[in-house]
């Protein structure tokens, strides 16, 4: 899959498109699906799928004080969309110039003069264009007089409920982490580089901790302690991670903590990718550090029973 960045005068192989539109934050089952249409029809047809998408996220120039929470930045979407055999991955830089653009002239200018669609797919309630007045109705209008192809899909439902960034959203923030796996389609990833902490973890309570940092327009779940599977070098380790405001040393800033099972290396400034896998128990305040230390190595029994369990379920 090529990385692309959009410019006027830009270059693609001289194929057929077909070209996936949209924002794809989480890139859930309804992305998935939309991708995958695009992808068979490239390939029965001889062309290139383009999976087209907006960085920064349109809401966060169109409403910036909107406080705009995401479910993967730029590099997860990447990362997740780049094993689905797209041919080409394309950012289109969403600016003040981009926000103001009638739907037509979104069309004309960009999808038909620079990007030559041969066939365009969408979700059911995708908008663009000033205020959004774009949406598929307008696709289906202009794609007739341009001479292209526009392919809606409908809502995609899982367990009678439509699947959307929204509605996972919701389920994040309230920690019911298994609903918002089911529309995703795969684990919930925090990603993001090690930063130094204030080593309590390994000082006063004997379990070495990395503080990760993360955009802070990423969405987190609610605080407590989480199951996960850590991606350090291509290399993949279990562990534990907190997500919270360390109420037994009355701290108040909400950080991100991973202990890493069975490991001790220096990864200072490493890059972490952190897959949600379970919760384990919500964030408590102890009196005092040894009955937090008890809870930790508690956390890390229940830990190693659930991580026997995932073993034996993916033999």
């Amino acid at each position: 899959m090529k990385i692309i960045r959009y410019s006027k005068n830009i270059i693609l192989p001289k194929k057929k498109r077909y070209i996936a539109l949209g924002v794809f934050d989480g890139v859930h089952l309804g992305h998935q699906k939309l991708i995958k249409l695009t992808v068979d029809k490239a390939r029965k047809n001889d062309g290139i799928s383009i999976i087209a998408t907006f960085d920064p996220h349109p809401d966060i120039i169109i409403n910036p004080e909107s406080n705009v929470f995401l479910l993967t930045t730029l590099e997860e979407r990447i990362s997740l969309i780049k094993d689905t055999d797209v041919d080409v991955f394309l950012i289109i830089k969403f600016n003040k110039m981009i926000s103001k653009m009638s739907p037509e002239d979104f069309i004309s200018k960009i999808l038909v003069d620079s990007l030559q669609v041969k066939e365009l797919f969408v979700g059911f309630n995708y908008k663009f264009g000033f205020r959004g007045k774009g949406n598929p109705d307008i696709l289906k209008k202009y794609s007739k007089i341009y001479k292209f192809k526009t392919h809606i899909l409908k809502p995609i439902v899982a367990n009678n409920i439509i699947i959307s960034s929204t509605r996972i959203k919701d389920y994040i923030k309230s920690g019911e982490i298994g609903k918002a796996k089911k529309l995703l389609g795969h684990d919930i990833t925090i990603s993001g580089r090690v930063i130094s902490g204030k080593g309590r973890g390994r000082k006063l309570l004997n379990f070495a901790t990395a503080n990760i940092e993360t955009p802070s327009d990423k969405i987190l779940p609610v605080n407590g302690v989480y199951l996960v599977e850590i991606k350090i070098d291509n290399q993949k380790y279990y562990g534990l991670m907190n997500i919270g405001i360390k109420p037994t040393f009355k701290e108040t800033e909400r950080t991100i903590e991973v202990h890493i099972i069975n490991f001790n290396k220096k990864i200072y400034n490493k890059k972490l990718v952190v897959n949600i896998l379970r919760k384990i128990r919500e964030e408590k305040y102890f009196s005092n550090t040894n009955l937090l230390k008890k809870q930790i190595e508690n956390d890390i029994l229940i830990a190693h029973k659930m991580i026997e369990q995932y073993q034996v379920s993916s033999i």
